[in-house]
């Protein structure tokens, strides 16, 4: 049986995230304008909504690889002592 392959995450484009960057650390030593802000807030709010898809992504994963497994199911961890080969 193939083992299901977890979906791909999408990224923050590396432009937008440098700009966030940048406007983030403005906003920590307190010399953003408002501008700034406004871009600052509308990055963030952006990011959050990639963060949110992505979680919903991996969410529906995770539930379709258990979908199988009995809802009493415990998971167990079992010890084994190796034994050395025989030659």
């Amino acid at each position: 049986m193939k083992k299901p392959v977890p979906p791909k995450l999408k990224k923050f484009p590396a432009a937008k995230q440098r700009l966030l960057d940048q406007l983030l650390e403005k906003n920590s030593e307190g010399t953003i304008t408002s501008s700034e802000r406004l871009a600052l807030e509308r990055l963030v709010g952006e990011a959050e909504q990639l963060m949110v898809a992505n979680a919903k992504r991996l969410a529906q994963f995770s539930q379709s690889e258990t979908a199988g497994i009995p809802s009493a199911a415990v998971p167990v961890t079992v010890w084994a002592r190796p034994e050395p080969a025989e030659r």
